[in-house]
């Protein structure tokens, strides 16, 4: 079945009934215009993506508990380079 397509404002107002289409296996674009913008279609099972994809590795409960004081500069605004980290811009602005 080829897909059917919306405008935006009527995507929009019709967006619950859309989603139904697509959960019963239908394809839909969204369009601007006559340019497509975006497409809404079913997930396959295949595409579901692992709840957990890191729990294998048995990484430690306390792995990002330590405070990373470089980064929480960085975090906060400061510039850093290879020599440093520096409060503001390098340039001195």
């Amino acid at each position: 079945m080829p897909p059917v397509t919306f405008k935006i404002a009527e995507a929009r107002a019709r967006f619950s009934e859309l989603l139904a289409r697509v959960k019963s296996g239908e394809e839909i674009i969204i369009a601007k215009g006559a340019q497509p913008i975006a497409r809404l279609a079913p997930i396959s099972a295949s595409a579901e993506r692992e709840t957990a994809p890191l729990a294998h590795l048995n990484l430690p409960a306390d792995l990002f508990d330590t405070e990373d004081v470089d980064q929480a500069a960085i975090d906060a605004g400061d510039h850093n380079d290879a020599l440093g980290i520096w409060r503001g811009h390098p340039n001195g602005n």
